[in-house]
């Protein structure tokens, strides 16, 4: 219902910064009308605000609320569940 494509990098070290990532992903869905990062750490709010996606911090992962929000999250999900309300 959420997820309609995955991707990640590749061995040879195709995509290996988040802002490639995340642009080759933005480029696969050209239909798309709205794009959002779900991160834990700065380096992936960072990659999304470089490709103009929102920016949502995911603080049950790796990296603190002080991190996130200072990397730009323009919103912090505490836990999974909260994710739908900030994806409307």
């Amino acid at each position: 219902e959420f997820f309609h494509n995955i991707y990640g990098s590749e061995l040879d070290g195709t995509r290996a910064t988040k802002a490639d990532l995340l642009r080759f992903a933005i480029e696969k869905n050209p239909g798309a009308t709205r794009h959002t990062m779900i991160g834990d750490r700065k380096h992936d709010l960072v990659g999304a605000i470089a490709n103009d996606m929102t920016p949502i911090g995911a603080a049950w992962g790796y990296g603190s609320v002080e991190e996130l929000t200072s990397a730009g999250a323009e919103a912090i999900a505490n836990l999974p569940e909260e994710l739908p309300g900030l994806l409307d």
